[in-house]
């Protein structure tokens, strides 16, 4: 039987290779953080809107704003107008 330590490893090298293979190994910290709030997000299967990154990711809007222009420039996300409220932006993973 495996202990929490192997499983743990075995985890951590399977995110890694996931990582290499979305291009996204090469983010810093706060850009995986906001990467991963949005993932979180979008598995609800609601609509991510930039309040919800700053909310689940616990960082300040002016750094969720600058990760977000580039991610968005890394061609790793794609934010549209919300059609219900024409102040918020809608931000979808692009993978």
């Amino acid at each position: 039987m495996k202990s929490f330590k192997e499983d743990l490893m075995e985890a951590i090298a399977l995110v890694s290779n996931i990582e290499h293979q979305l291009k996204i190994n090469t983010l810093n910290g706060n850009e995986k953080t906001v990467f991963y709030s949005i993932l979180l997000k979008e598995k609800e299967n609601t609509e991510c809107i930039i309040s919800d990154v700053i909310n689940i990711s616990k960082l300040s809007r002016s750094t969720v704003f600058k990760t977000l222009k580039k991610l968005e420039d890394l061609q790793l996300i794609l934010s549209k107008q919300s059609t219900s409220d024409k102040r918020e932006l809608v931000i979808s993973v692009n993978v």
